[in-house]
């Protein structure tokens, strides 16, 4: 699916052309891939869902899913640890948890022998979706489906957002140019049609992953998966404290975040 992205706000308009190609990039031993996005929604109670899987070439599908391996949540300003359990139904380790505002976390995995930690995290804050409809605009080929998206921005901080619009598709955005007033972009699907339901997500994240991942979309959004081998590896905050040189792959962060869907027509 091909994702573009209009700002509004501002009123320019990027267009441009480009082939796609395979390239035939080089491999590398397997390395653990950590998908670790932890959720925070006011007054609502969460299953955090951590997903552990081997990395792979940048165009296989899918990346071996991890079974067997010990995955903890470490409240570090009280002292207290949090075991997932592994689903087999979901293929996802889990933990009915809440995380809360100005606490430190991280978490450990042990898996096949090396164990691995997280920096330390604090939950982010983030912005509820002040409204999420269709609109009438297209591109290149006149069939696409516009979804109109605004949030209000918080004017007493420096904030960090990270979209995940469905279908692997997601967009980071910082509130320099907008801070404390309304935000208002344009996305464009072009493989959906009428009746398509679209799950939009808004998600608080710190600056070092807000970087973390500019770069990953930038390198992911024309094909490929985005934990798998890409033309350069991006070091997420995780760390083998058996065997260093081996690093994992992906991110451990905690976000505020809040929900909003709409059925095309």
């Amino acid at each position: 699916m091909k994702n573009i992205f209009i700002l509004i706000c501002i009123g320019f308009l990027f267009t441009g052309c480009e082939e796609v190609i395979q390239l035939n990039l080089p491999t590398e031993s397997p390395r653990l891939v950590v998908e670790a996005s932890l959720s925070m929604t006011p007054n609502e109670s969460i299953t955090q869902e951590i997903k552990l899987s081997l990395s792979g070439p940048f165009y296989q599908e899918q990346n071996p899913i991890i079974t067997e391996a010990t995955l903890e949540l470490i409240d570090l300003s009280n002292n207290i640890t949090h075991e997932f359990e592994y689903n087999s139904t979901e293929l996802v380790y889990t933990l009915e948890y809440t995380p809360s505002f100005d606490t430190d976390y991280k978490i450990r995995i042990n898996y096949e022998g090396d164990v691995y930690e997280s920096t330390v995290e604090q939950l982010m804050h983030s912005a509820p979706i002040d409204t999420i409809l269709q609109g009438n605009n297209t591109l290149f080929g006149g069939d696409e489906k516009e979804v109109v998206i605004s949030f209000t921005d918080d004017e007493a901080r420096d904030d960090y957002y990270l979209f995940d619009l469905g279908f692997n598709l997601f967009i980071a955005t910082k509130d320099e140019f907008y801070q404390g007033n309304v935000f208002t972009f344009s996305y464009f699907y072009d493989d959906l049609i009428a009746g398509d339901e679209i799950n939009i997500e808004i998600m608080g994240v710190d600056e070092r992953h807000f970087n973390f991942m500019t770069i990953l979309i930038d390198q992911t959004e024309e094909g490929g998966r985005p934990f798998n081998t890409t033309p350069s590896t991006i070091r997420g905050n995780m760390s083998n404290l058996t065997n260093p040189d081996h690093y994992p792959m992906g991110y451990f962060r905690l976000s505020e975040t809040y929900r909003a869907s709409l059925v095309l027509e």
